[in-house]
């Protein structure tokens, strides 16, 4: 990976853009501190001159003209107090900027991440750049802008002491700012060498930190105690993280040995310069005073060097991170809005329709729904029934448009999905997968989100657990509907596997929508619950478009029609007694279920 210096570095005006968004007030007033504190030791330094000459002139004389010597001090006193305030007013800004722009920073990187499409995270290079995004945009971008404005402030400080280093020699001066520049050198090298050594451990850092996730998550406690993994598990996490270690010191040891020499030979430059000074004193060319201020100036001017110098590098290496930053914002979804959509149909008239509808998930190799076609209309249900992986919950995320179809087009009322506004069409389809998120909030959070808008109206909440046929089992809890779900915080109540698809259901059941989906909405509800289920579910789609995904047939039997799925096509399609008839797939299948059934009783 070719790292070009000036390339890295001309992501900085985007990155101060960046930090001023977050906080225009006190980035303002970080540079204001900074060009202000740089400017004062050059006068620091011309007033100490200024009071040991007097002093040496005064000496002797009667105390009556000492009143200079002793306003020169005042001056001093002043200097030196306004510096302490400013540096107490720069780092306390620097720590609100910094705890400004980390929320924004954080806040932009969630946004993003959930912005994007499932396409993306079905890729393993994004967790790639989300994992680099995450380190390198909380204190990288604050980091990189501390190095800017301290730059500025070594930059003009170099500047007012240059005038007084040229003023005694400008070879001297020469001498010292080029033994400076080693250390600037060595700095980009490095920096470039841990950024790299950074990347490339980007995939083995994310694995350790999944390894950790299983040790201390309670998901994999049972297991990896009942299977004796945790040595196991422990020393290839160990391993990993070990590597990391010693990749890190044997960069660092490289790198001090490196600024050893580089020091050595700026303390050389030094002390070159120093001892000129001093000679020039003794020969009488020019006053102690001026010794104080020259010595001064150039041991400053040098640390001013070698600051903006270091300061360069550091720039150089936090512009390599915070570009991973920038890569990941700069990410499009695949699924977009469009500029213009069209309003969704309020009722459907016509009906949904997948014309020739082709689809292959990102990276995968065969098709996972070809050539589909299937007319829906208004207040019919729709079972789809196959094998897994046949295509059933796929045909759910594009009806959703977590993806767009590779080929062919679905659309209702004969407008695409592409033209209707994302968010309006998925407030219009009520779904609950088999995989429902188990939120570890409340009762009542767990359902409203079903609903967002309506998330805070108990009564709405209390009918949609009343629907699924959880309100009875929720009033058993101790703080009913406000109660916290999971293990995961103080006070939280862990639910069974059938208790938890009611409180899914529920969430479903929230919603207003012209189209339900329910994928395999029973897997863990035992049969008189799932006929419980189905007679509420009757009354509640009602005139609506549903579709049903479920392996077990008592299910699909209250279904319009059904869809018989087979490696992503249409195998059969009709009502149960037509399929019975036909003595096909769905025939063989039904027939399967009954027989184990039946010895399973």
């Amino acid at each position: 990976m070719e790292l070009r210096f000036f390339t890295v570095l001309s992501t900085t005006p985007k990155l101060i853009r960046l930090v001023w968004s977050a906080s225009p007030k006190w980035l303002i007033i970080s540079f204001l501190t900074t060009l202000i504190t740089s400017v004062l030791p050059a006068l620091q330094l011309y007033v100490g001159k200024l009071i040991i000459d007097r002093i040496l002139a005064t000496m002797g004389q009667p105390s009556t003209a000492w009143s200079g010597v002793f306003m020169l001090v005042v001056i001093t006193f002043t200097l030196t107090l306004l510096t302490d305030i400013l540096k107490e007013l720069s780092n306390y800004g620097g720590q609100v900027l910094s705890d400004r722009f980390t929320l924004y920073a954080s806040h932009l990187l969630l946004r993003q991440a959930t912005r994007l499409d499932l396409a993306h995270y079905e890729i393993p290079k994004f967790y790639d750049l989300l994992s680099r995004a995450q380190q390198s945009g909380s204190t990288y971008p604050v980091r990189a802008l501390t190095s800017f404005t301290n730059f500025i402030g070594h930059g003009i400080k170099l500047i007012t002491l240059l005038g007084l280093m040229i003023s005694f020699s400008p070879l001297a001066t020469l001498l010292l700012l080029m033994t400076s520049i080693p250390a600037f050198l060595i700095g980009v090298k490095f920096s470039g060498k841990r950024f790299k050594i950074l990347r490339r451990q980007t995939q083995s850092g994310r694995f350790a930190d999944y390894l950790q996730r299983v040790l201390t998550h309670r998901d994999f406690a049972k297991e990896i105690r009942l299977f004796n993994l945790i040595e196991h598990l422990l020393g290839q996490w160990y391993s990993v993280k070990l590597r990391f270690n010693r990749e890190a010191q044997k960069l660092s040891s490289q790198q001090a040995w490196a600024r050893m020499g580089a020091n050595v030979l700026s303390r050389l430059g030094f002390y070159l310069t120093y001892s000129w000074v001093v000679i020039q004193t003794l020969r009488n060319q020019i006053t102690i005073g001026s010794l104080t201020m020259y010595a001064g100036a150039f041991r400053q001017s040098q640390g001013a060097m070698q600051g903006m110098l270091e300061e360069i590098a550091s720039l150089y290496e936090v512009n390599l991170f915070v570009s991973q930053f920038f890569d990941f914002l700069s990410l499009e979804a695949y699924v977009k809005n469009p500029l213009n959509p069209r309003p969704f149909p309020q009722p459907i008239q016509k009906g949904l329709t997948f014309k020739n509808v082709s689809f292959i998930y990102p990276g995968a190799k065969n098709k996972s729904l070809s050539d589909f076609n299937l007319t829906v209309y208004p207040g019919e249900s729709i079972a789809l029934v196959g094998v897994n992986g046949a295509g059933k919950t796929t045909l759910m995320k594009l009806l959703t448009r977590f993806y767009d179809v590779t080929d062919g087009e679905i659309t209702i009322d004969d407008i695409p999905l592409s033209q209707l506004d994302l968010n309006e069409l998925r407030s219009n389809i009520g779904i609950i997968f088999q995989d429902f998120a188990r939120y570890h909030l409340s009762v009542a959070d767990n359902i409203g989100f079903g609903n967002i808008q309506e998330y805070r109206n108990l009564d709405q909440i209390r009918q949609a657990g009343i629907n699924a046929g959880a309100d009875e089992m929720i009033g058993r809890f101790d703080q009913g509907y406000h109660t916290m779900l999971g293990k995961l915080f103080p006070g939280g109540r862990e639910l069974s596997g059938g208790q938890w698809q009611k409180v899914g259901l529920a969430r479903a059941f929230m919603s207003t929508a012209q189209i339900l989906i329910l994928d395999e909405p029973t897997a863990a509800l035992d049969v008189i619950a799932e006929y419980d289920l189905f007679q509420r579910f009757r009354q509640l789609a009602a005139g609506k478009i549903t579709f049903l995904v479920s392996h077990r047939f008592s299910t699909v039997l209250m279904a319009d029609r059904i869809v018989v799925l087979d490696g992503g096509e249409i195998r059969e399609l009709g009502s149960h007694d037509e399929l019975m008839a036909q003595g096909g797939l769905y025939a063989k299948m039904f027939a399967l279920q009954s027989t184990l059934s039946h010895r399973e009783g």
